[in-house]
């Protein structure tokens, strides 16, 4: 089962848009960690850290020095395949990734790891073919269905996205919609107020989609007036193609 309070303290190291300094973060954490397992477990996200600088050696050379995951126990040999395949599928080899984020997800959903299970199922439907995204968002939404994960309810938001920009690129805006409405309420659970602001916008962007402008116009304006709207050049962008619609 999740060890919901180090769940909580590995988001909280987190900050995606600053992924060299979470390395430092995620370095000076596992090096105070007592806890065997814990350590490990850091050291995953560290190797995820270096993925997202884009220095596959260095993550998987990390990786590398926890040995097999079969070998270590449940959370950190589940995060170390997801890290492996992150790694893998971000620098080019989907089909090699695919294998470990399967691996992780039966891993993780028998340990009753919901948020990391549900972590897997969103990168199966992104190293997958379009033609499968569905059904592996469908999983992972499943599994992370009132967990009180705190990784299961940040990967319910970013499942419900994920599927809705699939429903959109088939034109299935009105679909789309709904999920983005859902991405919304899930992702102010998570307390995190800029990826709120990008819900708010992807609501905007499918009510423009659907010939709503006017209910769009609404929600972005709502949203330059924000700090993180401010100086965002999607949300002004989004504001001429309304305007630009209404005005004929």
């Amino acid at each position: 089962m999740t060890d919901l309070a180090f769940a909580a303290r590995v988001l909280e190291l987190w900050d995606f848009r600053d992924p060299a300094a979470s390395q430092v973060r995620f370095a000076e954490a596992a090096e105070a960690e007592p806890d065997v397992a814990h350590r490990q477990s850091l050291i995953t996200q560290l190797a995820r850290a270096q993925g997202l600088q884009e220095a596959y050696a260095d993550s998987h050379a990390t990786l590398d020095t926890l040995g097999d995951p079969a070998d270590l126990a449940d959370e950190p040999g589940v995060r170390a395949l997801l890290e492996r395949g992150r790694a893998f599928n971000s620098s080019g080899a989907p089909e090699t990734a695919v294998s470990l984020f399967r691996a992780a997800y039966e891993r993780a959903a028998a340990a009753g790891l919901t948020g990391l299970a549900a972590d897997a199922a969103h990168m199966m439907a992104i190293a997958l073919p379009a033609e499968q995204h569905e059904d592996w968002a469908q999983k992972g939404l499943t599994i992370a269905e009132g967990s009180p994960d705190p990784l299961a309810i940040r990967m319910r938001a970013a499942l419900l996205n994920n599927l809705g920009w699939t429903y959109a690129d088939d034109e299935r805006w009105a679909d789309a919609l709904g999920l983005f409405e859902q991405a919304i309420d899930a992702r102010r659970q998570t307390g995190d107020a800029y990826t709120v602001h990008v819900a708010r916008w992807t609501r905007a962007r499918a009510l423009r989609a659907l010939g709503r402008h006017d209910e769009a116009l609404a929600e972005l304006r709502e949203l330059a007036a924000t700090p993180d709207g401010a100086d965002d050049q999607y949300v002004a962008e989004e504001i001429a193609e309304n305007e630009k619609a209404l005005a004929g």
